[in-house]
């Protein structure tokens, strides 16, 4: 697998321009939030401004929404049909909304307590999000089997005046490591939840709580002799397979399912070498993955064979430091647009030498969701 950059690394920047500008603020600003829906409505009336641009010059710019403090890492994050984008933190048992046009400051939506930080997020229905919490500790980069649950946000009443709905649905006492979540069935409300230190996916029924081991193929372990028990990570269903990295083995692989989830087959490897985080598809099949230890984000074309294109960032670069998941913007305005988000860096948790926080970025990519 060869992995290709086609600038070079000191020519990279970033982006900070007054739309997209920083906001250090963390406490919530309800006052403010009724601009948000007044802002998505005109973005969502708004002229198409890109088109899908295959063939750009790379690495393409990176724009940054919103840096957090340093030490303070955003583990995975959705967009919400409005397009206002939702964080979770791993340093924190928090989830903050951020206004991708910058308006806004980042609005808190909810703080979890017996658990110190948040990892996946899914969408099942509009406004209807899951999330998994843990425990997890920096000092010693360990989790904490057993400490693991999935919750319920709902959002459909999220105003000025009304918080998040949030709800336990199951605790995981078998788990050890909750990480990339993504929705089986919706009819039957069944959510998968990849197990990064036990190598296996979990379901869940959010409508009786019902929780199952349901795949364990060995692609989804990570390897016994490593110092990172990190394996499956990222995981999205297409195309009747359940798609996955693995961060530990450094694969991007794919798993053909049956309708109920269950293994159709064995896991093969799709692309090799990468240091892939949680990843997203475009419309074409076209897989774009956050390179978490290469500060880069990795573009796998559909039905390429082992190869990888950086196309943001790059391993000597703070432009993208520590990418951990992506996903597209969901109006006219932004379609071709994915927002990132990222740590400050892995290596920056370790020595306490942070040189930027924790950050959503948009990068104009020209292609369209899944």
């Amino acid at each position: 697998m060869s992995i290709r950059a086609r600038l070079n690394p000191s020519s990279q920047g970033v982006n900070n321009n007054e739309s997209f500008g920083n906001k250090p603020a963390l406490k919530p600003v309800y006052a403010t939030l009724l601009i948000i829906e007044a802002v998505s409505s005109l973005k969502a009336c708004s002229p198409k401004l890109r088109t899908r641009t295959p063939q750009q010059a790379l690495p393409l710019p990176v724009h940054v929404v919103h840096e957090f403090p340093k030490g303070t890492w955003v583990e995975n994050l959705a967009v919400r049909q409005n397009d206002q984008i939702l964080a979770t933190i791993l340093t924190a048992p928090e989830i903050y909304q951020v206004d991708p046009l910058g308006i806004v400051s980042p609005i808190l939506v909810h703080t979890f307590t017996s658990t110190t930080g948040v990892t996946g997020i899914v969408e099942t229905e509009p406004d209807i999000f899951y999330v998994a919490t843990g425990n997890f500790s920096f000092a010693t980069f360990t989790n904490e089997p057993g400490s693991w649950a999935i919750w319920k946000v709902d959002l459909r009443l999220f105003s000025v005046f009304a918080p998040a709905t949030v709800t336990k649905v199951a605790d995981f006492p078998q788990a050890s490591l909750l990480n990339g979540l993504t929705l089986l069935d919706n009819g039957k409300g069944i959510v998968l939840a990849a197990d990064s230190f036990l190598g296996v996916v979990w379901s869940l029924n959010v409508n009786t709580g019902q929780v199952a081991q349901l795949l364990a193929d060995p692609l989804m372990k990570p390897t016994a002799v490593s110092s990172s028990k990190n394996g499956i990570n990222g995981i999205k269903i297409r195309d009747g397979a359940l798609f996955f990295t693995n961060s530990n083995t450094e694969i991007f692989a794919r798993l053909p399912i049956n309708k109920n989830g269950t293994a159709a087959g064995v896991a093969s490897i799709v692309a090799s070498g990468l240091s892939g985080d949680d990843f997203q598809f475009d419309n074409k099949g076209d897989a774009f993955v956050a390179l978490n230890s290469a500060n880069s984000l990795g573009f796998i074309a559909a039905g390429s064979t082992d190869s990888v294109v950086v196309l943001a960032g790059s391993q000597d670069s703070f432009v993208l430091a520590g990418p951990t998941a992506c996903q597209f913007g969901r109006t006219l305005l932004d379609e071709g647009s994915l927002y990132v988000s990222s740590t400050g860096g892995v290596a920056a948790y370790k020595t306490g030498n942070f040189t930027v926080g924790g950050r959503i970025s948009r990068i104009d990519v020209g292609y369209e969701g899944y």
